[in-house]
């Protein structure tokens, strides 16, 4: 156990918890080609660009004005609870809903071989209660999703598409988690609207999942833990419908949310995150070293080792894998400068050294795709899936 000072909203006070997660190592990757370098270096440099885009929206809608330095740091003190840190899976001790879910088609579209249906499934989430006393009051709100169904077969299971940070458009996210591949090849596809984006997206949002980017701690944690109960309500009612695997794919966010999935039930089929965050504290640190609030010499909202703090409990790395490893397989890219490789680096040893597979170019820029869905499909293949 290690003790630490951490700023709540009692002032400094010594917090005991569980063993930090530290800074992520550089990881040794495996080589790859001279031609394959090039591709490397050409999806580094596009997501450079990306980045100092990014540095300016971050400047501009995302970094807190020194008077509310304060009232940010305190908004982590209910997750820096002693108890919570030493069992950060409490947080996601979920009330189950009420059975049978509540189901409404609401739009529907043809493909080649089956039906793409958009879907709503009732929440009935309830907001963690971080004062314990029960008074937190019943979401009422629609689960989105599109799901891809065969027409004249029965599927060989179905795959979960979680999409990255600001995504949240159905025919867009299809295109980067490679639905059409996996229903050609007899999975059925249900694509995921997370939560805050896309049509769910607040009314007085600036973009798709800005509750995702917020500095303001405990609203953040709010937003994974309401994505994971809605993940676990999917799986149930997927699972309630067809008697095939059922497993997850997910992209940058979706990655941090299936490994964490993956993290806390042990009953999925399949896993695959690709190009995984696994801290939100080491990547909120890196936006702000990159942010003019560093460059002008202004105090953060919190300290490196603050962050990777508050941002622990929903950090896959702060919980152990319970999913089988050889279920599990990770996803990233070389050049990727968005999440760079550190991070799902740390997870494939977190997890004990699971399959992984290294695609040539960045976060943005994935070359090589029919090479990704070739090493996912032989992981599906080993496991029967497929």
């Amino acid at each position: 156990m290690t003790r630490s000072p951490i700023l709540g909203a009692e002032g400094w006070h010594t917090l005991t918890r569980a063993p930090e997660i530290a800074s992520l190592p550089d990881p040794q990757l495996p080589p790859e080609s001279w031609a394959s370098s090039l591709f490397t270096q050409a999806g580094t440099a596009l997501d450079a660009t990306v980045l100092g885009a990014m540095r300016i929206a971050v400047d501009a809608l995302l970094m807190p004005p020194p008077e509310r330095l304060d009232e940010l740091r305190a908004s982590a003190s209910p997750l820096l609870d002693p108890a919570l840190q030493r069992e950060p899976a409490r947080f996601f001790a979920f009330e189950p809903p009420p059975r049978p879910f509540a189901k409404v088609d609401h739009d529907w579209r043809r493909l080649a071989g089956g039906d793409a249906v958009g879907r709503a499934l009732r929440s009935g989430y309830r907001p963690w209660d971080a004062a314990g006393v029960g008074a937190s009051s019943v979401t009422d709100e629609w689960i989105l999703f599109e799901h891809w169904v065969h027409r004249r077969q029965p599927a060989r299971g179905t795959l979960v598409g979680l999409h990255g940070f600001a995504m949240g458009r159905p025919r867009i996210d299809a295109l980067v988690l490679f639905a059409n591949e996996w229903f050609a090849r007899g999975l059925d596809v249900a694509l995921l609207t997370l939560p805050h984006h896309g049509a769910r997206t607040p009314a007085d949002a600036r973009f798709s999942g800005e509750r995702f980017a917020v500095p303001h701690v405990t609203n953040l944690a709010e937003a994974v833990r309401q994505a994971m109960y809605e993940i676990r309500l999917l799986v149930d009612w997927l699972r309630e419908t067809t008697d095939a695997p059922v497993g997850l794919l997910g992209l940058s966010l979706g990655g941090y949310l299936s490994a964490l999935a993956a993290s806390l039930w042990d009953d999925l089929d399949f896993v695959v995150p690709m190009v995984p965050p696994v801290c939100m504290g080491a990547l909120a640190w890196r936006f702000f070293l990159m942010s003019r609030r560093y460059r002008d010499g202004l105090p953060p909202a919190f300290s490196q080792q603050e962050l990777r703090a508050s941002f622990r409990i929903h950090s896959p790395l702060a919980h152990p894998l319970r999913v089988p490893r050889e279920r599990a397989l990770i996803v990233a890219g070389r050049g990727d400068r968005i999440v760079p490789p550190e991070h799902p680096h740390a997870l494939w040893e977190h997890w004990g050294w699971p399959s992984i597979h290294w695609f040539s170019g960045g976060h943005l820029a994935p070359f090589g795709r029919g090479r990704i869905v070739e090493a996912i499909d032989l992981h599906l293949e080993r496991l029967g899936v497929l």
